[in-house]
């Protein structure tokens, strides 16, 4: 395991460049649910179809499908398929690198080739007929990004504190943003620390948990990005 994650990033500090000029198929599935089929006027008049002002943590961490920051609009149709072998192809991998973070009293992790960048916790804009797991959107950089209450998605149960940082993910066509409340450490974890196809022991929803890393005498839960945002779309 390596030091703190604001060491890793320094090294890592890249922002990614401007966003797809078109909305993929599963952006445009997703505004058009709750914000209805002229879903782009309404993005206009709430100010969402300017980029927001953002305050990176960490920028470009992994390289996206086929190298880019994020997926292209052509690119999305087989997103499905990508981010499902992705996932196959981390359990095979001998070494993973996650981002570890803390959420009501768990300490968790995602791993970072799924992970665009991370952001400091800001304001987003609000929708009224989305459940209330998700708290908003926001634009970042052109790209329409739902931001997740990760707490209440995965049902933890421990205290909440303030959610601080973002965690944003690519995840079928798409980028979602996951809201918690501290970032912990880089894990450079062995494969063979590393329990995969397990049940949740820590009180996360176990369809959520691709597996358990071993830290000293604890374990760290593993989220499955794709699981996490399949689960998203159905809410």
């Amino acid at each position: 395991m390596s030091g703190s994650l604001e060491e890793y990033f320094k090294d890592h500090v890249t922002l990614p460049e401007k966003g797809q000029e078109a909305f993929s198929d599963t952006e445009r599935a997703f505004l058009a649910r709750y914000m209805g089929e002229d879903f782009e006027a309404a993005l206009s008049r709430q100010g969402l179809d300017r980029p927001a002002r953002v305050e990176t943590v960490a920028g470009a961490l992994s390289p996206g499908p086929g190298g880019e920051t994020g997926p292209a609009p052509e690119a999305a149709a087989s997103a499905e398929d990508t981010d499902a072998a992705l996932e196959a192809g981390l359990r095979q991998a001998e070494t993973l690198k996650l981002v570890g973070f803390r959420l009501a009293g768990q300490e968790l992790a995602v791993p970072i080739a799924q992970v665009q960048e991370v952001l400091r916790a800001m304001p987003v804009t609000r929708l009224p007929a989305a459940p209330p797991q998700i708290l908003g959107i926001l634009n970042l950089r052109g790209r329409v990004v739902p931001m997740v209450d990760l707490a209440a998605i995965t049902e933890l149960s421990g205290p909440r504190g303030e959610n601080r940082f973002i965690i944003v993910c690519r995840c079928r066509g798409m980028l979602v943003g996951l809201m918690v409340e501290a970032l912990s450490t880089m894990h450079q974890a062995r494969g063979e620390d590393i329990e995969w196809g397990v049940e949740a022991r820590l009180g996360v929803s176990s369809d959520l948990v691709s597996g358990l890393l071993k830290v000293g005498e604890g374990l760290v839960a593993i989220l499955s990005v794709d699981s996490l945002f399949q689960k998203v779309l159905k809410s």
